[in-house]
């Protein structure tokens, strides 16, 4: 089997294990068959233009078979039942559309001790005391809540839970043959009677062995699907569901019949969707699997989703296509819907089956390979300690680079067909608009993976292939907690703990994009925050959060800016403030002001130098005297790759490289650098240190600002406190931590 078809045939198993239908002892076995190996090296694979498959390999390397319990396994089992994301209005709207019984909603809550008896006697009376909707108010009162729902689904103890997991495998063995819909409604009868799971009770009538079954699927099934294009959608049902719940969750209803409604969806294996539409709606539901292409394409036509309807596109389908649309399911004011067991609803659906608009399986890398890949993509990613993900559109394929260490490396290279799959799937997670390809978009979402949470800040740019994509990994455990994690010299470390220790000042951070000037300020921030003191931070984003600090997100939607939101926090009686960024003159005037009445303000500026800061700030329009009044420090810096503890060797360098670094040609020093290894994936570096000049504005310095000193006067005085950065880069060299030619491409001699 391919290692697409592997992973759909895995979720296959799995929802006919939940569903009783695969018993645990064949499930073993099935899944032990169905474990991914491997014999290559992670370097082998990362030095390659690597498949889709040789990607699988690296991102299931060294895990074991996929046993129940065994990490593949549990993973799978968790997507099946990930939660969803539904906010209080949207409950509320599908529970006022589509009226579930209260009293079965109230004993699920009650059975799982979510509310109390008295809690919910008392909201009912409210409700029918005030004349109130009963739905709006069970919301509104809390009794039903995301976060219950969340609850009710992973229980999985609900009746509906069994009937949608039944529906769904049932569904699967009839589309591929393996059984009658008559013999499996008598199945499911005769299993509500003698309570046995399916798998005995399809032995037991001799309709289907599990060793049939198993090797069924190790050929190979597939999964019923739907023409949703052609597929003429009943106005009334799809008021049922809020439009934006319906695109960000990926699906459509199709049809209600006999309390089962079927939803098509780019993603058959929901069950967690397919839980929390049952407990909200009180109905049944069958999971049918349609195109990711044609769904999207839908939302564009339907008029609940801004489509201007779908005249003019049945007018240019084919006309066996047109008749399909005009013979499909009869609408719901057609079928009332009528209570019925389980097996009754489950044979009633083959009326309807000979009309509908499906066809065969094609090859399944839509949403389900999506899921799974962006998945693997953003493990692969975290494994590898990268700080962003690009995927960008070619012109045959679909490239995926990380940035390890400030480099991207080309990890693969993805069939171009499940770009707009895997770009949706990410769209879905941030709660973007799902639909909308020509405008850039912005959006995060959390990721937990291997007991770790990390924030994904995702952005969306239209390019002439499609949309590019760039993720921004942003991990807490990153952050660094003290001054001495950072990368100063020690002279440098002093300097900056007395400059931490004023009351008062301004302390800027110079560099380029990249150079680790945000690691430098929190790390500052931790170390002056302490129980008695207020700080505030104004940042554009937020990239972490810090306990016992009040951090504020700049959004020029309503008016807060960098200037903005300091003018607002000094009015918070603040003794710390942190600026992201001085970008303007009304910035740095502030920042400056806010400096010499006595808070300790810290921020970024773009300059190459140290001293450049002063120029910096001055051509913003701040005269030279405030400055000097001002500004009680500066920190320059860069970033450099540090060489690989495993594997780094010792050599000798030319005289060439002798002289660039300003040493004497006859220097007998030995330098350092990684011959590559798995550790460090052959680069010869792991992980990144910084390079910094420290400059305290010390009283000489001042009066030299204040007089207009040239830059080259300011930095003649202030070498005689501390080293330039290409002296402090020059010092980590001869220490052996980076090699002289990344050291140099750092810093260029200031």
């Amino acid at each position: 089997m391919s290692e697409l078809l592997n992973e759909k045939i895995i979720r296959i198993a799995l929802v006919l294990r939940e569903a009783t239908v695969l018993d645990e002892p064949h499930w073993e076995d099935f899944a032990k068959r169905a474990g991914l190996k491997t014999t290559k090296g992670v370097m082998d694979i990362l030095n390659q233009e690597v498949s889709l498959a040789a990607f699988k390999d690296l991102m299931y390397m060294d895990l074991k078979a996929l046993l129940p319990g065994g990490k593949v396994a549990a993973r799978f089992e968790q997507e099946l039942n990930a939660p969803v994301k539904i906010y209080p209005g949207e409950i509320a709207y599908i529970l006022r559309q589509n009226q579930p019984d209260i009293a079965k909603l109230v004993k699920i809550l009650l059975s799982l001790n979510l509310v109390d008896l008295s809690q919910i006697e008392a909201t009912l009376e409210r409700a029918e005391r005030n004349a109130l909707n009963v739905y709006d108010v069970l919301v509104a009162e809390g009794i039903i809540t995301p976060e219950k729902i969340e609850k009710v689904v992973n229980a999985r103890t609900a009746d509906f839970a069994t009937d949608n997991r039944a529906i769904l495998a049932g569904d699967i063995l009839v589309f591929n043959n393996l059984i009658t819909r008559e013999d499996f409604s008598r199945a499911l009868e005769s299993s509500a009677v003698t309570k046995a799971p399916l798998s005995r009770t399809l032995e037991d009538l001799g309709l289907l062995t599990q060793q049939e079954l198993v090797e069924a699927l190790e050929k190979g099934v597939e999964l019923p699907m739907v023409e949703i294009l052609a597929y003429d959608l009943s106005p009334e049902l799809l008021e049922r569901f809020p439009a934006d719940f319906m695109r960000r969750q990926l699906f459509l209803p199709l049809a209600l019949q006999d309390n089962c409604m079927e939803i098509a969806t780019a993603d058959p294996f929901n069950l967690a969707l397919c839980d929390t539409i049952s407990f909200l709606s009180g109905k049944r539901i069958s999971l049918i699997y349609t195109s990711h292409q044609e769904l999207l394409a839908k939302f564009d036509v339907l008029p609940a989703f801004g489509g201007k309807g779908e005249g003019d596109r049945l007018a240019t389908l084919p006309p066996s296509k047109v008749k399909r649309v005009v013979r499909s399911i009869p609408r719901e004011e057609e079928q009332p819907p009528r209570p019925t067991p389980l097996a009754e609803g489950f044979e009633a659906k083959k009326v309807a089956e000979p009309d509908r608009p499906r066809r065969r399986q094609e090859p399944f890398v839509d949403n389900l390979s999506a899921v799974q890949l962006v998945t693997q993509i953003m493990e692969g990613a975290i494994a590898a300690g990268a700080t962003d993900i690009h995927i960008e559109p070619q012109t045959d394929d679909v490239r995926v680079r990380y940035r390890i260490d400030g480099v991207l490396h080309n990890i693969l290279r993805m069939p171009l067909e499940m770009h707009v799959s895997v770009t949706s799937r990410i769209k879905v997670l941030a709660s973007m608009n799902v639909t909308e390809r020509r405008r850039p978009q912005d959006g995060h979402f959390t990721f937990e993976s291997d007991g770790g949470v990390y924030d994904f800040r995702i952005s969306t740019l239209p390019s002439m292939n499609g949309e590019t994509i760039v993720m921004r990994v942003l991990d807490s455990s990153r952050v660094m907690t003290g001054l001495d994690q950072l990368g100063l010299l020690e002279e440098q470390l002093k300097a900056v703990e007395r400059l931490l220790a004023r009351p008062h000042g301004l302390i800027l951070v110079t560099g380029p994009t990249g150079s680790g000037k945000t690691s430098t300020l929190y790390a500052c921030l931790s170390t002056v925050n302490k129980e008695g003191v207020n700080i505030i931070t104004i940042e554009d984003p937020v990239e972490y959060q810090l306990p016992g600090i009040t951090q504020v997100q700049v959004d020029t939607n309503i008016d807060v800016t960098f200037a903005n939101g300091l003018r607002s926090a000094l009015r918070q009686d603040p003794d710390i403030i942190m600026v992201g960024e001085i970008r303007d003159s009304d910035t740095a005037a502030t920042a400056i002001r806010a400096a010499l009445t006595g808070h300790l303000v810290f921020s970024t500026l773009h300059t190459n130098t140290a001293v450049g800061a002063v120029s910096a700030l001055n051509h913003l329009g701040v005269d030279r005297y405030l400055i000097a009044s001002a500004v009680s420090g500066i920190i320059a810096q860069r970033l450099v790759r540090k060489n690989c503890e495993a594997c780094k060797k010792p050599f000798t360098p030319t005289k060439g490289m002798l002289v660039e670094l300003g040493l004497p040609e006859n220097s007998r020093r030995r330098f350092y650098r990684g011959e590559g290894c798995p550790q460090c994936l052959r680069t010869g570096f792991k992980g990144r240190t910084g390079i910094f000049e420290v400059i305290e504005i010390r009283p000489d310095l001042r009066k030299a600002i204040a007089e207009k000193a040239t830059e080259e006067e300011l930095r003649t005085m202030a070498d005689k406190y501390g080293k330039r950065l290409f002296e402090a880069g020059l010092e980590k060299v001869l220490k052996g931590i980076t090699t002289p030619s990344e050291m140099i491409k750092a810093v260029t001699i200031f």
